[in-house]
């Protein structure tokens, strides 16, 4: 690859964001930034913000929370709008509002869930597997992670439908102040009407607790449930799917690594994070200076935004080797783990959940429908579907009919 002067990448990266562009697109111009020797470079886009791509710089983003804030907004365009607990918002009010969200998300929850959501995706797999054909995201990827929210939260399963339409709407219409409004408290107020039922009908769920759960002293209002459940369906369902597309995509495009999953189903989980390290569904979340700060060698002014990119941080050369291709034998610790779930204090209290979705919906797969294969691997593409989210969003697949 040529390396480009900084000067000719200027123009390039003052116009960037994930709103105008593709992923491919948006890896190639980072790589060629890094190489050009601007691990830190300033764009123009939803207001300005600065692209932070270098490992150690993303994940002092991460660590110092006194000089970069969650604080009002993780996303851009900055919108009017309720924050999302517990990510946007630093000590001391994140530690109240992770104190409630633990209850639903921590070390324990996939094992509570594990044989549901194994069941929920073997009863999707029965739906097609006589047929011998699928799409692999829309009737497999898309569902899974929605049938194990409800699972994790409490909803009935025929509840379904209308989370995975209220989690859309969410993401979709978050740039259009007035429709992301409305599409927040619609959601704000299903869940209110959820809760509400549970101090009458209690349960060993997520919405029992919230019905008894005390943010300062108080019971939750209608707001603050709102803001709970759009948390847990952001970050838990678009996400998730995602990641799993991604999955599917890796190992059925790599004979050798398919053929090792399917001899030793205990390399599935060094898959799964292989496929997170290098496709972060998230390309990252941003950050508000709260002070002037030299990172990268470029200042950054007080209030300035900065998106911590975990898609970039995630292929730093001077971190892994050969960064841009998935090695099944990669091993990761504490100075190369990767950053797609964060890190520090606003790490993703869903990750242990996500990753057993992950490795449930592969080792299934694998195990029923040996077969199987991409129907054109070759027009698989990942397109920015809003909020640095970076998805396929179809995945044909074809094997041999079982019953």
């Amino acid at each position: 690859m040529t390396v480009e002067s900084k000067d000719d990448l200027t123009a390039e990266l003052e116009n960037y964001s994930s709103y105008n562009t593709t992923p491919d697109e948006a890896m190639d111009l980072f790589e060629r930034a890094r190489a050009a020797g601007c691990p830190v470079a300033h764009s123009k886009e939803l207001g300005g913000f600065y692209l932070v791509l270098d490992y150690d710089d993303v994940k002092k983003l991460h660590a110092d929370w006194e000089t970069f804030s969650n604080s009002p907004t993780v996303v851009l365009p900055v919108a009017e709008r309720p924050g999302f607990p517990p990510i946007e918002f630093d000590p001391p009010e994140n530690t109240p509002w992770r104190e409630i969200i633990n209850q639903g998300f921590n070390v324990d929850t996939p094992a509570k869930v594990e044989a549901g959501v194994r069941e929920d995706i073997n009863r999707l797999i029965d739906q097609f597997a006589s047929r011998g054909t699928c799409d692999l995201v829309t009737e497999l990827c898309e569902e899974v992670p929605t049938l194990a929210l409800c699972r994790v939260i409490g909803f009935d399963l025929n509840k379904r439908d209308t989370v995975r339409e209220l989690t859309a709407r969410i993401v979709q219409d978050m740039q259009d102040p007035e429709k992301g409004a409305k599409a927040f408290m619609d959601f704000a107020a299903f869940g209110y009407q959820e809760v509400r039922a549970r101090v009458e009908d209690p349960r060993d769920d997520f919405l029992t607790a919230l019905s008894h759960a005390r943010l300062n002293g108080e019971p939750l209002d209608a707001l603050q449930i709102g803001q709970i459940m759009n948390s847990f369906l952001i970050a838990g369902h678009g996400t998730s799917v995602a990641a799993m597309a991604s999955l599917f995509y890796e190992v059925l495009t790599r004979p050798e690594v398919r053929r090792r999953l399917a001899d030793d189903a205990e390399l599935i989980p060094s898959a799964v994070e292989e496929n997170l390290r290098l496709h972060p569904p998230f390309f990252g979340l941003y950050r508000r200076a709260t002070r002037d700060v030299e990172l990268g060698g470029v200042t950054v002014p007080e209030g300035s935004y900065l998106q911590a990119c975990w898609a970039g941080a995630n292929r730093d050369p001077k971190v892994y080797d050969n960064p841009n291709e998935f090695d099944l034998d990669r091993k990761f610790g504490r100075k190369n783990r990767h950053l797609t779930f964060g890190f520090g204090i606003h790490a993703c209290p869903g990750a242990p959940t996500a990753r057993m979705e992950l490795r449930l919906a592969l080792e299934e797969v694998l195990r029923r429908l040996p077969d199987i294969r991409l129907s054109d691997p070759d027009a698989v593409e990942y397109q920015f579907l809003g909020t640095e989210t970076s998805a396929i969003v179809t995945l044909p697949a074809e094997f041999t009919p079982v019953n």
